[in-house]
């Protein structure tokens, strides 16, 4: 055993009895033949740790001279008391031997060998890093000149993986004090997402405000990153128009009228042209504020007459339920995008493994067996759609002979899969899949199934999606306290509720909900969603 020279002054250190630390080939080492331990849990990243030579070294006490051996045993001559995992792994990976503690010690106390399985692996006697912890680690380990091929082969994690690490090691003391208080089981994916905002106060504090209603990061960081971009790009869009001398204003104004509605309404009437009159003007309704909704102010006297029509009155303020229910489409309606964005990661995510969890085939099965809307509508298109790339990573089915048995139903799943998504995502009326009082490509019963699968799958439903797998009325991610109840169907205005605050309440026009099939105001056919252009 080799030693070390003790420092002049140190007269406190001694050597352990009864201790050696020896590398011990592998075909000395045994596991115990009591070893409690069941499942020895290995993972990829735990056998290339040691593979790497990042080990603890396990206990071993010598094998007793009178114990009987059977076939293949008798090349063994120590039994791992602490490591039986280690040993296992060193075993998977046909590593040569392992960093062994020979203690003698223990070699006659059978009951202290049971303590020591106790002690070695109790979680009361021990205590993994924290997310925090292990992302400086590895920071200060690449500070030191580790590099990223050092760290990923050191620790078996991936290349994303040591990225992340070293992202959140470089957080800020500022950011990372947020992040403890915002109370939330915290990992490096996690963390990794709060690089964005690091010096943004604000944009923490929203997240740590929507972390207290029970949302996960990664859908609660999606539903900020797009709010902001919307709002930027609302910036962005109203600054270009009054640029160019179009007058941009807060809500249609009295009097006004859509260039939609002056198109059914005036024979010959073309919005392309209409840019030229001197009451064109634009605004952008309160739940799309990226899309600029073109008007004329004053038709008549512009040379639009405008045929007498049933007047509909009432400009008096609107209920406040009925104020919070537009609330609740508007809200529900960005919820719903965030969350496909999320759960499209997961998909392509579950879609890239190597084994399918075992729910899958079953739920393929009777999926094909009983063909609902999503997949009568768009299955034998689902390769030539966008999401095909985004989910699948553009699988060649030709590659198909070659997988592995345990990876095929995957592959089935691959396509109902993005029939499902391009249905929940890309048609028009796609957000009208979380409400009870509309119908969209999805119907409700369809989309829990398919929610409902990825939930037994691991996937963590965002708040509106577990109303629909619940099958509840969605309310708001945050819960609401005080307020008038409201009607029973989701996504809260029924069917002839009004919009106010976009409705042309000026005594000649009908309010119109915001999310109705034919809407005025949206100035787009609904099939299409196209808008007429705010400069025509």
């Amino acid at each position: 055993m080799s030693t070390t020279t003790v420092p002049e002054g140190e007269t406190d250190l001694g050597e352990a009895e009864g201790l050696r630390l020896v590398r011990i080939p592998l075909a000395l080492l045994d596991h115990h033949p009591d070893n409690v331990r069941a499942d020895f849990a290995l993972t990829e990243a735990f056998c290339q740790s040691l593979a790497a030579e990042q080990q603890v070294p396990v206990h071993v006490i010598p094998i007793p001279a009178d114990h009987e051996r059977a076939d293949g045993e008798e090349s063994y001559r120590f039994w791992v008391t602490k490591g039986n995992r280690r040993l296992a792994a060193a075993r998977s990976t046909e590593l040569p031997g392992l960093l062994c503690l020979i203690d003698l010690a223990k070699a006659g106390d059978r009951a202290g060998q049971f303590i020591d399985m106790v002690v070695e692996n109790d979680d009361d006697y021990r205590r993994g890093l924290t997310a925090f912890e292990q992302a400086q680690a590895l920071f200060e380990a690449h500070q030191a000149g580790a590099s990223r091929t050092r760290l990923q082969r050191a620790t078996g994690r991936n290349r994303r993986q040591i990225s992340e690490a070293l992202t959140v090691g470089g957080l800020s003391a500022q950011a990372r004090q947020a992040a403890r208080q915002m109370d939330y089981e915290w990992t490096l994916e996690d963390l990794a997402l709060l690089a964005e905002f690091d010096g943004d106060e604000e944009g923490l504090a929203e997240i740590h405000e929507r972390l207290r209603w029970g949302g996960k990061v990664r859908y609660v960081v999606e539903r900020v990153r797009t709010e902001r971009a919307e709002a930027a790009e609302h910036a962005r869009l109203r600054a270009e128009l009054e640029q160019s001398g179009i007058t941009v204003t807060e809500q249609l104004p009295p009097g006004a009228l859509t260039l939609a509605r002056l198109t059914d309404a005036v024979d010959g009437f073309d919005p392309e042209t209409h840019a030229t009159c001197g009451g064109h003007g634009v605004y952008f309704r309160s739940f799309d504020k990226t899309t600029p909704v073109a008007y004329c102010t004053t038709p008549d006297q512009h040379g639009h007459a405008v045929p007498a029509s049933p007047v509909v009155t009432g400009t008096a303020e609107p209920a406040k339920a009925d104020d919070l229910e537009r609330r609740l489409v508007i809200e529900g309606n960005r919820a719903w995008k965030a969350s496909a964005v999320v759960r499209q990661e997961w998909v392509a995510a579950l879609l890239a493994r190597t084994t399918a969890p075992r729910p899958v085939l079953a739920w393929v099965a009777r999926q094909l067996v009983e063909m609902p809307n999503p997949l009568r509508d768009k299955l034998t298109a689902a390769r030539h759609s966008p999401l095909w790339a985004t989910l699948t990573g553009n699988f060649r089915v030709e590659s198909a002979a070659t997988v592995r048995p345990g990876r095929l139903p995957l592959l089935a799943l691959a396509p109902i899969a993005v029939a499902y998504e391009h249905q929940l995502t890309v048609p028009d009326t796609a957000r009208y899949t979380w409400r009870q009082d509309r119908s969209g490509p999805v119907g409700r019963a369809d989309a829990q199934r398919y929610l409902s699968l990825l939930a037994e799958l691991g996937y963590p439903p965002t708040p509106i999606e577990q109303a629909i797998i619940d099958g509840l009325p969605y309310r708001g991610d945050a819960p609401v306290d005080g307020e008038p109840e409201l009607d029973s169907s989701v996504g809260g205005a029924d069917v002839d509720s009004r919009s106010f605050d976009e409705a042309e309440t000026n005594g000649s026009e009908p309010a119109t909900d915001v999310d109705a099939w034919v809407d005025p105001e949206t100035d787009c056919d609904a099939d299409d969603g196209t808008p007429y252009s705010a400069a025509a």
